[in-house]
């Protein structure tokens, strides 16, 4: 069984300051917080049913990232190189090494942390023509299909898919493990392979800036009730009552 686990390297958004109206993105990399999940998913359904677990990374290639992916048990790790990007520009590289790999599941989280777009896995499946199943908490694998449990939040989903499929998960799927020092050390041995894909994205970022909220800073001072009359006064004020 072949499996291959998207992941995307971002800056680390717990790092990421604001400097005047721009955003300092000068901050270490690290691997999205769900794709970890769908690296970690990837291990395990290899650790169970045998094959290959490949990881795809697109965008930027920083190679300690990379890895640190490895060392998590990937076997290798396809590293495209893309100087401009979209969502469908990304989906279109990723498809051309799907076709060679040709795998049974290809697992992604369900968003990145940089554009929270949630939509590159959808985009993936229409161009290969794979089912799609999202919001995963649960995967197993019964024969040719695959039963998944999907989280809707107010219930749960139970659906089954045949393979090849591409799989969303979640957070709750797993724990991504934490690899041992001769992990990482044995990682540096595993296979990278690195290339490049050139096309005009259709959408282009023009601009980032941060969103800042502006506090009134207002202290109501005095008697309970007293504060309580002064602010439900200030409020009715400002419109919100």
């Amino acid at each position: 069984m072949n499996i291959i686990a998207l992941f995307k390297i971002v800056p680390d958004d717990t790092l990421i300051k604001i400097s005047g109206n721009s955003l300092d993105l000068n901050v270490p990399n690290k691997i999205s917080t769900y794709d970890k999940n769908a690296i970690e998913e990837a291990i395990r359904i290899k650790e169970k049913h045998g094959g290959k677990a490949y990881g795809i990374t697109a965008g930027i290639t920083d190679r300690k990232t990379i890895r640190e992916a490895l060392a998590m048990g990937l076997d290798e790790v396809i590293s495209i190189d893309m100087k401009e990007m979209d969502v469908m520009t990304t989906a279109e590289a990723i498809a051309e090494e799907v076709n060679q790999i040709k795998p049974n599941i290809i697992l992604a989280g369900e968003s990145t942390t940089d554009s929270s777009g949630g939509v590159l896995p959808s985009y993936l499946a229409a161009i290969l023509n794979y089912p799609i199943v999202s919001y995963a908490k649960s995967i197993s694998i019964e024969g040719d299909k695959v039963k998944v449990e999907r989280n809707l939040t107010t219930l749960t989903e139970i659906v089954e898919a045949p393979m090849p499929a591409v799989i969303s998960v979640v957070g709750e799927i797993n724990t991504p493990r934490i690899p041992t020092v001769r992990q990482i050390l044995e990682s540096a041995k595993k296979p990278v392979r690195s290339l490049t894909f050139n096309k005009t994205p259709k959408v282009k970022i023009v601009s980032i800036s941060p969103y800042v909220i502006q506090r009134k800073k207002i202290i109501i001072e005095g008697k309970m009730e007293e504060a309580v009359d002064k602010l439900l006064s200030y409020l009715r004020g400002e419109g919100v009552l």
